[in-house]
């Protein structure tokens, strides 16, 4: 690309600057005229060279007649300038995108974009200099430009450009560099290829003219964003060891300067693993082999807004509600994080380490309320990690005990970590009630519900590992019954049930979403209320009908739904296990 320099030369003559003026208005209002006609969906109207002329550029007139001009690059430009170009290109790439989703495609958009992905204009070269602009939003508006001329070149990409992108990563010493590489990956890394609603109502606006040359398009891998996708996660593993090193390195001795940085970095790393990125295992299996040396940066020197990003990813690897919690056989990964963890806790005092207050790491003093959001992270980290201990351990006991020598070794491997959960369980409660004010009886399983009160998905994820902690540790008479107390399933729906105000119709929408898992809860739950019922009435009490009330009511809601076949999945299961409940209720009172 040869772009132009938006100021004259020094020693420039009047005629060369007003002939520079003209070339200068003429990009602009080529600019102006591209932006227009894609908001209305087509370039057909448009001429060649206004198409190309913004990409062309124009050469500089310079002083010296030996060299007569020179070329320059888009970073050059003044800002104004500078924003309008990048903000043409990325309106381009997403009209081409919209408009390849819905398989009518402006055939003169499409030669635009066929063109930039020849490289005829060396774009992807001028964007990622922009990444070191000083301009934080120039940077920004750079990143989501390249991103989206990424996703619409697919499977077309040159791996060079990746290499030079990722390459940023690991030798930049310029930390917007740094983060706008990243910030470009993390993006392609979360993009969905259906973010349209289905039942959003398209207007005319949206599809191009009945004077536009449209091109259908039925090639299904047009619509598939995947190809670039592993094409930036290869780039990226290549030199993901070193760029682990580097950021461990930056949090360690921590700098103001590279904090955002720092986020980007480890928002990536979450984004990479989590399982919305819908990427293969096989894809992600060597990002996982540098968490364990991330979980000892959490100390008192780490500002609380480092803290809460390493928390998310960690909370992302023990992904217990939507996947651990379902797996016959669990990762080696997800466990090793969860026993440094545990070990954490019990051992070396991670939780004393917490910035609630300030950053302060203290749970005395310090101005203001502290940092919720940080708490609920942390907790719900421990008891995930709890969670997946439990079942490990369970897992492995099943799997290996055909000899009654065995399980007696299984039973005393349970014992082990039986004493080993209930420090961790004893310290995570005494951080949470030294940081808020519950009373000192309140067990676990009580507060646990009232913490997350403000979160449905951390609050139900809280209380399916709660669930099965209890029914991984308590199978053995020999448990501790304190465990029993701290834990109770039973102790946590009635809590449940009074922060929604025994609302039916609140279960119902949470088992209707997909956005937590509270079918999987639900299910487990009236398993151990089946298996344990003198224990749920006990615990229960003068708000057993209450309780029963509102299981009761909710079957009549799914039965309703299921005769006009309104359910979206197949929720029998439940209504079997609802049923055998209310029968045993029913027994319960005529008995």
């Amino acid at each position: 690309m040869v772009l132009r320099k938006e100021t004259s030369e020094p020693g420039m003559d009047e005629p060369a600057r007003k002939k520079l003026k003209l070339q200068d208005d003429g990009i602009n209002d080529d600019l102006e005229l591209l932006q227009r006609n894609l908001l209305g969906q087509c370039l057909c109207s448009v001429s060649e060279s206004c198409l190309r002329k913004p990409f062309q550029g124009m050469k500089v007139i310079t002083e010296d007649d030996l060299q007569g001009c020179r070329t320059a690059v888009v970073a050059e430009w003044n800002r104004d300038r500078t924003l309008q170009f990048v903000s043409t290109v990325q309106l381009l790439c997403e009209v081409a995108i919209k408009q390849n989703a819905r398989g009518l495609v402006c055939s003169r958009i499409t030669d635009v974009i066929d063109a930039l992905i020849r490289n005829e204009h060396e774009l992807v070269d001028h964007l990622i200099e922009l990444g070191a602009h000083s301009d934080r939003f120039v940077c920004f508006a750079a990143g989501r430009a390249l991103s989206a001329f990424f996703i619409v070149s697919r499977a077309h990409v040159d791996p060079r450009w990746l290499d030079r992108l990722t390459e940023n990563a690991v030798k930049s010493t310029h930390p917007h560099k740094m983060a706008f590489s990243l910030e470009v990956v993390k993006h392609i890394i979360e993009w969905k290829d259906c973010d349209e609603h289905p039942l959003e109502e398209r207007t005319s606006d949206d599809n191009p003219p009945s004077s536009c040359h449209v091109l259908s398009v039925n090639d299904p891998e047009s619509l598939d964003s995947s190809h670039i996708k592993c094409l930036c996660i290869k780039a990226l593993e290549a030199k993901w060891p070193s760029v682990v090193s580097r950021f461990g390195a930056l949090i360690t001795s921590f700098s103001q300067s590279y904090e955002a940085t720092v986020i980007t970095f480890l928002a990536l790393w979450e984004a990479i693993i989590s399982v919305k990125a819908n990427l293969s295992i096989v894809d992600t299996k060597p990002f996982y082999a540098h968490l364990d040396g991330f979980v000892s940066l959490l100390n008192s020197g780490v500002p609380p807004m480092i803290w809460k990003h390493l928390l998310n990813l960690f909370n992302e690897v023990l992904c217990y509600g939507s996947t651990l919690a379902l797996q016959d056989v669990l990762a080696e990964e997800p466990c090793s994080l969860a026993h440094l963890v545990v070990r954490s806790v019990k051992d070396w005092r991670l939780l004393d380490s917490l910035p609630y207050r300030g950053g302060s790491g203290r749970f005395g003093g310090g101005a203001g309320d502290g940092d919720r959001p940080l708490l609920q992270k942390a907790v719900l980290l421990v008891l995930k990690a709890v969670a997946v201990t439990v079942k490990e351990t369970r897992c492995d006991s099943s799997s290996d005990s055909s000899l009654s020598s065995e399980v007696e070794d299984a039973d005393a491997d349970m014992a082990v970590i039986e004493r080993s959960i209930r420090e961790v369980l004893r310290q995570l409660d005494l951080c949470v009630k030294a940081l808020l004010p519950f009373h000192p009886e309140t067990p676990l399983a009580q507060w646990v519900v009232q913490l997350f009160a403000d979160q449905d998905d951390a609050l139900v994820e809280g209380m399916v590992c709660c669930l099965d902690v209890t029914a991984g540790l308590l199978y053995r008479e020999s448990a501790l019954p304190d465990l029993r107390l701290a834990l109770s399933p039973a102790v946590t729906f009635v809590q449940f049930l009074r922060a929604v105000s025994h609302d039916s119709d609140v279960l119902l929408d949470l088992l209707v979403s997909n956005e937590t898992c509270f079918l999987l809860y639900l299910l487990r739950l009236l398993k151990y209320i089946r298996r344990n019922w003198p224990e749920f009435v006990s615990v229960c009490a003068r708000e057993l009908d209450d309780t029963m009330g509102v299981l009761i009511r909710l079957r009549f809601a799914i039965h309703r739904l299921v005769s006009k076949a309104l359910f979206p999945y197949n929720i029998n299961p439940v209504l079997k296990l609802l049923e055998k409940c209310e029968q045993m209720y029913e027994g319960n009172h005529n008995g």
